[in-house]
């Protein structure tokens, strides 16, 4: 352990015994008292990473009910939600997509038809990374398109020199940027949005169902916006020049020795494609006077299937579907045992830590403590949510902070007499906002990683990005999300 890992090692335990044995203060329950306790043990740990932050998850499982705040099987379950599902069947699909080389020839096909200059390269980049990070994790996404950034640099260093020494780093810093945006915009882009698709069912079961076609709605249009929001700032903010021009003639090359599509890359753009159009038509689509129906109703099982059963039913497909390339199947265990298991136990304990929230009365502690918030205005409340996240978001993984802040918002809402969507949603798009640090995004720390990218260039990039992410991001949610969703800020009947 370094010093700072033991410090919050210990900090950690420390801060959450004197929790424990502090008296218990008016109108809390001690289940409720405990609850805190663990809650900031965890976000200690996962702020100081004092062990693997996907171990920190696991806190709740062991804590809950020894400390008598929830039994064992009541925890246990939060471990095995829908969402949790959904989201490792996710993980699936994108590994075959990964193995079978697809997501590698889509970006080469873009980047061969677009990156005829500097600035249409970033483009191009940006393009790319941001449509895979709605279907593939982020992570991975950067991983993909960092050896084809590095190329790409190295080649346009080569032909015009010093030049060009803006270009890497611009270039570098948009295809983060373009990752975490991306995962906006679909409900299994980012664990996020499954953090707040889960936790919400977890304290408001009445409320409508989060399901992947209602985050498409308003997901998408955020990602429509900002990508070319950051385009813009980013070559202006590195003066990239329009007129220089950029061999594309590797990309010729690359993308012909990957030759036709493999009976394999067939067969797993089939499962993708089933998979996605079975989230979007899985439920009726309701238009004002009339209603289509979706898959689920015309089968008469529409209050028995969920996302994840789509899920689940395109990643077994690929158990089952053989390469004829290789007579094996499109994914076996071995390759399935490797996809980021950690990112689900995450999600997870969030959902353990809203379960405890709402079982404890917690929630509605914190919420009549700061129910003052309700005499603010609207978008007066969304710009300080959305302030606050962004920047918090900088020093504490996105995962976490939502894990942590999603049931306290849910909370203050509830005893505001506010919509708790008003608050939960701006919250969870913004945690995927922090351009500054390496640790506010996974995103950001593979590309600081490169050691083509320090922390004073990204910060100083990031920080005015922030500023106009705040601003447009709350503009957006005032004027376009909330009116998709025709959300009010009157608390609704599904409130119990």
């Amino acid at each position: 352990m370094t010093l700072s890992q033991r410090i919050g090692f210990w900090g950690g335990l420390l801060v959450a015994f004197l929790v424990v044995i502090m008296p218990t203060p008016e109108g809390m329950a001690v289940p409720a008292q405990r609850a805190v306790a663990v809650t900031l043990l965890m976000a200690i740990w996962w702020l100081t990473e004092a062990i693997p932050i996907y171990a920190t998850a696991f806190v709740p499982m062991a804590l809950f009910p020894l400390l008598g705040v929830l039994e064992t099987d009541v925890v246990a379950e939060s471990y095995g939600h829908n969402y949790v599902i959904m989201l490792l069947c996710g993980f699936f699909i994108a590994k075959v997509i990964e193995l079978q080389q697809l997501h590698r020839r889509m970006a080469l096909i873009v980047l061969n038809y677009l990156g005829t200059n500097q600035q249409r390269i970033i483009l191009s980049f940006m393009l790319v990374s941001a449509f895979l990070s709605m279907w593939i994790a982020n992570v991975a996404v950067v991983l993909l398109m960092l050896p084809i950034a590095t190329a790409v640099i190295a080649k346009t260093e080569e032909s015009h020199g010093e030049t060009t020494s803006k270009f890497g780093l611009a270039l570098m810093l948009a295809t983060a940027y373009a990752c975490s945006i991306g995962g906006t915009g679909t409900l299994i882009g980012t664990p996020v949005n499954m953090v707040f698709a889960g936790i919400v069912g977890e304290l408001f079961p009445a409320a409508p169902e989060i399901n992947f076609f209602t985050w498409l709605k308003i997901g998408l249009p955020i990602v429509v916006v900002f990508i070319p929001v950051i385009w813009l700032y980013i070559i202006r903010y590195f003066k990239i020049p329009a007129n220089l021009l950029i061999d594309t003639r590797a990309f010729k090359y690359e993308l012909a020795s990957l030759g036709p599509m493999t009976d394999g890359e067939k067969k797993a753009l089939g499962v993708f494609l089933f998979t996605a159009l079975g989230w979007i038509f899985r439920s009726d689509f309701d238009f004002d006077s009339f209603r289509v129906p979706g898959w689920g109703t015309w089968l008469g099982v529409g209050d028995y299937v969920h996302d994840a059963t789509v899920a689940v039913v395109g990643a077994l497909s690929l158990f089952v579907l053989t390469n004829k390339n290789t007579g094996k199947p499109l994914l076996t265990w071995k390759e399935a045992s490797s996809v980021p298991w950690g990112i689900v136990i995450i999600v997870g304990g969030g959902y353990a830590i809203a379960r405890s929230f709402q079982a404890t009365g917690l929630a509605g502690w914190i919420g009549q403590q700061m129910d003052f918030i309700g005499s603010y205005s609207p978008l007066m409340i969304l710009l300080i949510v959305t302030t606050f996240i962004v920047f918090l978001t900088e020093i504490n993984s996105n995962t976490a902070t939502a894990n942590i802040f999603l049931p306290v918002l849910a909370a203050v809402a509830v005893a505001a007499r506010i919509n708790p969507l008003f608050l939960m949603i701006p919250a969870t798009f913004a945690c995927s906002f922090a351009f500054m640090m390496p640790s506010g995004t996974g995103t950001n720390t593979v590309i600081f990683a490169s050691g083509k990218v320090s922390i004073p260039e990204m910060a100083k990039c990031g920080l005015w990005l922030n500023f106009i992410s705040v601003v447009l991001l709350t503009a957006l949610l005032y004027f376009v999300v909330i009116p998709i969703l025709g959300l009010e800020m009157t608390l609704p009947t599904w409130v119990k």
